[in-house]
């Protein structure tokens, strides 16, 4: 599944309640490094653009895994990876602005409380 960046924007924009400039740059940022893909190997990332992925990963639109391979010299060699979660930025794009909910008793005129006899 490929993420547009005006999608990414609007879920970050939802999940971390930032500003629509800093989830555009944000969004920008975050997909230059995917591409058409959608998965990416962790040593393509620069230091500090880490932190945003792990921010993203603790927002849930971000997964990781990693693969571990065995050298032929018999070390042990783990290579991370991130993943776009497509259905995830969906879902939060999708989510709508929380409402507090009306009282709607609190809204009726006073003459509705007054009992009627029979």
């Amino acid at each position: 599944m490929v993420v547009r960046p005006e999608e990414l924007q609007e879920a970050l924009e939802k999940t971390l309640d930032i500003s629509t400039e800093e989830a555009s740059d944000t969004a920008l940022r975050v997909l230059n490094y995917f591409g058409f893909n959608s998965v990416i190997i962790d040593n393509a990332l620069q230091q500090e653009d880490r932190k945003v992925f792990y921010d993203l990963h603790d927002a849930g639109l971000l997964n990781t895994y990693w693969e571990t391979v065995i050298l032929p010299t018999g070390r042990s060699w783990r290579t991370f990876y991130w993943e776009l979660d497509g259905l995830a930025i969906d879902r939060a794009r999708r989510r709508q602005d929380e409402q507090p909910e009306e009282k709607v008793y609190e809204t009726l005129p006073e003459e509705i409380w007054a009992r009627i006899e029979p």
